[in-house]
């Protein structure tokens, strides 16, 4: 299995991130501004690094900088938990030998903050970021640039993500896409209707998944 790999999403797919990322994001444009921003001025720009959200979101490029840097201080100090569910799932594909990466819209600095107290970044061969990218999902940058750096063909790697963007750019790529059903916010109807090439209710799906398309393959 070694000609295939899986690549995931990070945010809503392998944590379980939102509600308290976006309190990080309420509590650093505060810092900076001194008054609240509305959730949907900030959600608007989800997919991409905070640095970029902020920026835009405050329309300042030293400000937003200023936000990010408070926005990493109070996400250090969040539990963001894994889903359930993928800890084990992570482990099975390790006694697999299945190469993993990650392609997120995180920034590089907060990615590794939101993942180090699960330990988990090892077992990637790369993790790909926004801040790397020139363009960001739906573009299949990021997926194309993970693949090439797990020495793999594109169209042999699973995309597992819990967003339309994945969707898209898991096409865009040439790669099998995975809809992440899991995650609360994931709206079924709305992957539904990208057409991916599966759907997996839980994290212990994703293995099976896998091993019917290596079949396939």
């Amino acid at each position: 299995m070694s000609n295939y790999g899986i690549i995931f999403d990070c945010d809503g797919t392998l944590v379980d991130s939102l509600s308290a990322t976006l309190t990080s994001f309420h509590y650093a444009i505060m810092q900076v501004e001194g008054k609240e921003r509305s959730s949907p001025e900030i959600t608007k720009y989800f997919g991409r690094a905070a640095d970029f959200i902020f920026i835009n979101v405050l329309g300042d490029e030293e400000k937003g900088l200023l936000a990010f840097s408070h926005f990493k201080e109070h996400q250090a100090l969040q539990t963001l938990h894994l889903h359930e569910g993928i800890a084990e799932m992570l482990e099975k594909i390790i006694e697999q030998k299945i190469p993993m990466g990650i392609v997120t819209g995180r920034h590089s600095d907060d990615l590794e903050i939101m993942l180090r107290p699960h330990g988990i970044s090892k077992h990637f061969v790369t993790m790909i970021t926004d801040n790397q990218l020139k363009q960001p999902k739906p573009s299949p940058e990021g997926i194309l640039l993970a693949a090439s750096k797990m020495g793999l063909d594109p169209g042999n790697t699973l995309y597992v993500g819990d967003s339309p963007m994945d969707i898209q750019a898991a096409r865009a790529a040439g790669a099998t896409s995975v809809a992440a059903l899991w995650d609360l916010p994931a709206e079924r109807s709305v992957l539904e209707n990208e057409h991916p090439d599966y759907l997996a209710e839980r994290p212990e799906d994703v293995l099976r998944i896998f091993k019917e398309f290596v079949f396939k393959g």
